[in-house]
């Protein structure tokens, strides 16, 4: 899939990536080798093992709102309302 999304120029024009942990952490190394590779061959910074999608606890992370990653701190703020 890291495949496709760099064959179709997205990882070129994108300012990071948030990729959530795997479930029950299985293959956990592997899948941080690829995405590792893929963050040094596209200079993206990556956030990853993050407790979003199928990973427990999950946490929810709203679409379309002006969010702050912070790499280093490895902490993501949601900086504008979700609701109105």
């Amino acid at each position: 899939m890291l495949s496709e999304l760099g064959n179709r120029g997205i990882l070129e024009v994108i300012q990071g990536m948030i990729v959530g942990k795997p479930q029950n952490e299985v293959h956990y190394e592997a899948y941080k080798r690829v995405l590792e590779h893929i963050s040094r061959q596209y200079d993206c910074p990556t956030l990853m093992n993050v407790n979003v999608g199928h990973a427990y606890p999950r946490t929810v992370l709203p679409y379309g709102v002006k969010t702050a990653v912070d790499f280093d701190q490895k902490t993501i703020t949601i900086i504008e309302p979700m609701f109105v």
